[in-house]
């Protein structure tokens, strides 16, 4: 089970690049088993990018992803949260790990190829649209990359 936080700022999206450099993520990260799904992505976010304290976190989507790893297929269950009311000094956001790197991507350049989970990208565009007004279940399969 993983928590991913959603940020937006004039028309950008907060990503993080993959330690290779080939794709992105939204940042956060694994749920431990005594935390819950919140306390998961404020642990996460402190951890990877100084941010002490999310407000109001908004779930927006549920991806059930399968993708390969070098030890088989993962089946996870992601929650991933809109985090515009977090109390953020954006200017300020740097990672806090050395294999970490971020970047303001602009909504319209992220894509399938660029973003795990790839099934999330098409959704994430239309943020800049608009929040849909209940969470979306997405399944998502990429098993064939590693």
């Amino acid at each position: 089970m993983s928590a991913r936080c959603i940020i937006i700022r004039d028309g950008k999206i907060l990503l993080q690049l993959s330690k290779k450099g080939d794709f992105y993520r939204l940042p956060g990260g694994r749920v431990k088993p005594e935390e819950t799904i919140v306390q998961a992505l404020e642990r996460e976010l402190r951890e990877e990018l100084g941010i002490e304290k999310i407000i109001d976190p908004e779930l927006l989507f549920i991806v059930e992803s399968f993708y390969r790893r070098h030890s088989g297929v993962v089946h996870e269950i992601g929650f991933y949260f809109g985090c515009d009311k977090a109390s953020i000094d954006f200017d300020k956001i740097v990672p806090k790990e050395n294999h970490l790197r971020i970047e303001w991507v602009p909504l319209e350049k992220v894509n399938q190829h660029n973003l795990r989970p790839s099934a999330l990208a098409p959704y994430l565009v239309k943020l800049g649209e608009s929040k849909p007004e209940k969470p979306i279940y997405i399944v998502n399969v990429d098993v064939n990359s590693i």
